[in-house]
């Protein structure tokens, strides 16, 4: 935890023990934030690599802005979070195109969501509304769920799940338990995905996994 902390935090690094299993991770995504009456959200959704120089993050980071697939996987993400955040607020703002979220490893098309929430409207109703966005599951999200169901051999566990905390007003945050691990002193398992859409290559998902992954992996280093 102390190497993710120092060397690579760029979001949110979260620990969870039960029994002698540990889940932990560093997540870019926030999932919903409320403060009073003010909720945001970012919609994280289309990735490339940052590459060796300056320069090629930012000619990578041009081309990802500009590619159609990822724009597309990323406007799956944003419509959802539309739809939700126009049935429980008011003053929604999503501006009309995405900026890059870099991170040490890739870089992300990223919209901010911002909103006055209805009175009546809890953080944990909305992170319920939230979760999962098309980002985990796939869209239409419930026929996108029973898909997965159907076609994973395996159980996911606490990846991709909403982790945070509520105080006592109701206000807190809850991030998308993403870029993650459990471990259980004997042995580890690590977690991370990517979105398939039309216009998808097998190889360049493939390669984004294992860039996503080195986000964990580099808790096993000591910080560059």
């Amino acid at each position: 935890m102390v190497n993710l902390i120092d060397g690579d935090a760029r979001g949110c690094v979260f620990m969870y023990r039960y029994g002698d299993v540990f889940f932990c991770g560093c997540t870019p995504e926030l999932l919903v934030r409320k403060e009073g009456t003010t909720v945001e959200s970012m919609c994280l959704a289309g990735t490339t690599s940052c590459g060796e120089t300056e320069a090629e993050k930012e000619e990578r980071a041009q081309a990802l802005m500009a590619d159609d697939k990822n724009r597309r996987e990323h406007e799956f993400v944003v419509s959802f979070m539309r739809d939700v955040f126009g049935r429980n607020c008011y003053n929604v703002s999503i501006p009309r195109n995405p900026s890059i979220k870099a991170l040490r490893h890739v870089q992300h098309l990223c919209t901010p969501v911002s909103a006055q929430v209805m009175e009546g409207r809890s953080l944990l109703s909305l992170a319920s509304q939230l979760h999962p966005t098309p980002a985990l599951s796939g869209t239409p999200v419930g026929e996108a769920m029973m898909t997965l169901r159907e076609a994973e051999s395996y159980n996911r566990g606490f990846f991709g799940g909403a982790i945070g905390y509520v105080d006592g007003a109701g206000d807190g945050e809850f991030s998308v338990a993403i870029r993650s691990g459990v471990f259980d002193g004997e042995a580890g398992w690590l977690y991370a995905g990517c979105g398939v859409v039309e216009g998808s290559n097998a190889r360049d998902e493939f390669d984004e996994i294992d860039l996503k992954l080195k986000t964990i992996l580099s808790a096993f280093s000591a910080p560059q």
